[in-house]
């Protein structure tokens, strides 16, 4: 490229006006003046789900503080027009960028660079102006290249990542214009839960995805379609091979379509090959390890408190967002239940974003039950206590009351938790059982809600933490039960 069309580029950036999107909710908690020697944030997540428009709010929050918008520059580096891409291609940019505005590299300046996985050793260059210049540095990407661990390899420590998700409820409500709950409403008219209401359902069916939003149906599945596509094509194969993209695809319409699912390699290995698929087990492996580090599956883990986890143990998968498993599945293989403890898995990682690893997980009670429960949160060495979730899509039907409360309370037995909590599409009511109290909430009312642990439950810290404290000893004398291996 030469340099009169970096020197256009970069004056068309400059002279862009900064879009006003709806506000998410923070994922990086503080930005930091521009200094030699911060960290680099990045910004990751699976393509579409907004880390560019998530730049436009930092920047927008900026200009509101008084930051000069000539000491702020936003660069796309997916821009066709600089295609062939060389190397040195951010150099350049950012050379001209401070050619343009000297003061910005005198006085520090904030550097917003998107899709960077385009360019070859942009881990490089990030670290190298990160440690050199007055700057503070915020870039975005897309690809399994800006994974957590290609960047744990690159950066040595010198970098903060911050996972981007789809809209959560309460987003997606500001997104479409409908006001969300202050934090002191706990209670709701029958004009608010039935608007929350219909809101949940559309919310449920189509997912977060922003650019789906208000769109026609037929493009709302179109698009999702697409944003699995482009993954494979853009994000995996360029790390496996062209030659394993039908594979690929098979995998991610697999394990989408089976979100909230147990997922056995080995038996999806058998099942392909089957069908005339080169899937040998370590090939299948390898190609669900790249969709998970393209963010479009997640694995949940089971519960254990054993250095050695059983390997007997099938974790679940689940979808980076509801409404893809709803576009990619078959038209008789809508499971409504499953979407809805997708949705609660996503909320979930939103919350418990910045703890220690698996303060989520699923419990399988050890014992002749043989009960499960959903999901286990908590951080034992944290101030979070542990909590157990069942969700249910319908408890009308007696039967189905009677297993999910059964399972809830095993696992309150087991963990000596004196409440469990279910969360449905509609139902509202306390249970109380010999284990304890069952709580069961609107999964809708539940998104909207504080989390309670992180707003306080009139209880102070110190005693909250001996609770969670309590229960992980018990947790810890009881794993050696179930893993078969002693503490």
């Amino acid at each position: 490229m030469v340099a009169a069309d970096v020197t256009a580029l970069v004056r068309e950036r400059m002279t862009e006006t900064i879009p006003s999107p709806s506000p998410r909710n923070h994922i990086i908690r503080e930005l930091p003046e521009p200094a030699r020697f911060n960290l680099v944030h990045i910004i990751t997540g699976m393509r579409r789900c907004g880390k560019t428009f998530y730049l436009f709010q930092l920047m927008q929050s900026l200009l509101a503080k008084g930051v000069r918008r000539e000491r702020m520059l936003h660069f796309d580096f997916s821009d066709e027009r600089l295609k062939p891409l060389d190397r040195n291609i951010m150099q350049a940019i950012v050379e001209e960028y401070w050619r343009q505005v000297p003061e910005a590299r005198e006085q520090g300046c904030y550097l917003f660079l998107d899709e960077v996985q385009e360019i070859d050793e942009w881990q490089g260059f990030c670290q190298r102006i990160a440690e050199q210049e007055t700057v503070t540095l915020v870039i975005t990407g897309s690809s399994s290249k800006v994974s957590s661990s290609e960047i744990a390899s690159s950066f040595r420590g010198r970098s903060h990542v911050h996972e981007m998700w789809p809209l959560s409820f309460a987003e997606y409500c500001s997104f479409n214009g409908i006001a969300i709950p202050d934090a002191e409403q706990t209670a709701f008219s029958p004009r608010e839960a039935t608007r929350y209401e219909s809101a949940f359902d559309d919310y449920l069916q189509w997912g977060g995805f922003p650019g789906i939003q208000q769109r026609p149906i037929g493009d709302r599945i179109e698009l999702l379609q697409g944003y699995v596509r482009d993954v494979v094509a853009r994000d995996v194969a360029e790390r496996s091979g062209r030659g394993d993209i039908s594979l690929t695809m098979q995998l991610a319409l697999f394990a989408i379509r089976n979100t909230a699912c147990e997922l056995s390699s080995n038996d999806l290995s058998k099942r392909l090959t089957e069908l005339g698929y080169k899937a040998y087990w370590n090939k299948v492996t390898k190609l669900l390890e790249l969709l998970q580090q393209a963010y479009l599956i997640h694995y949940l883990p089971e519960y254990t408190t054993m250095l050695k986890p059983n390997t007997t143990a099938l974790p679940k998968v689940y979808a980076e967002d509801h409404g893809l498993a709803m576009a990619v599945s078959r038209a008789n293989q809508q499971d409504h239940g499953k979407r809805l403890e997708t949705l609660v898995y996503l909320e979930l990682r939103r919350r418990f974003s910045g703890r220690r690893t698996d303060a989520i997980s699923s419990l399988s009670v050890p014992d002749s039950s043989n009960a499960k429960v959903d999901f286990i949160t908590g951080d034992a060495l944290g101030l979070d206590p542990y909590e157990l979730i069942q969700v249910c899509f319908d408890m009308s039907a007696e039967r189905t009351k009677r297993r999910e409360i059964g399972s809830l309370e095993a696992g309150m037995r087991f963990t000596h938790l004196s409440e469990g909590l279910v969360l449905t599409l509609r139902e509202e009511g306390v249970v109380q059982t010999d284990a304890g109290t069952v709580r069961i909430m609107p999964t809708w009312k539940w998104c909207l809600l504080p989390h309670e642990f992180t707003e306080g439950r009139a209880q102070d810290w110190d005693l909250r933490e001996q609770q969670a404290q309590q229960v992980y000893v018990h947790l810890l004398k009881s794993g050696a039960c179930h893993t078969g291996v002693a503490c």
